[in-house]
């Protein structure tokens, strides 16, 4: 069988990943040191970033990364719990002895800072969802 440069070119992915088996890469191999100049091409291919690619991960063993995400959802989890419990605190209200008391309008300061901490753990969330989403 003739190999032609569009083969070649066609399995650069696997060859740069290594995700070939060994005859495709051996017949690579062999290809490029027929051609030198199609070898300076892939080595300009494999040096050239590709824009808006996802970073490489971190070099983690499969229990590393699953212990990684699950203390990313555990942490986010938590974020989360936290961004709704100090959001809805000032919108809370009690009734007793027949009185009701509303958080917002009797305890106007103390509500607003139950605010403020709503809107800081969203903000924290949406940062830690952000960065995990990009990995």
């Amino acid at each position: 069988m003739n190999v032609t440069k569009d083969v070649i070119t066609d399995l650069y992915p696997l060859y740069i990943e290594k995700e070939c088996s060994a005859d495709t890469r051996a017949l690579v191999d062999e290809y490029l040191q027929r051609h030198p100049q199609h070898a300076e091409e892939l080595r300009r291919v494999m040096t050239v970033p590709l824009p808006g690619a996802a970073p490489r991960p971190r070099d983690l063993s499969e229990t590393q990364a699953l212990q990684e995400a699950r203390r990313r959802v555990r942490r986010r989890s938590w974020l989360m719990a936290l961004a709704i419990f100090f959001s809805l605190v000032p919108l809370s209200f009690v009734s007793v002895d027949g009185k009701t008391w509303w958080f917002l309008r009797d305890a106007t300061s103390s509500a607003l800072v139950y605010a403020a901490l709503g809107v800081v753990f969203w903000i924290i969330y949406a940062v830690e969802r952000r960065r995990s989403n990009s990995l």
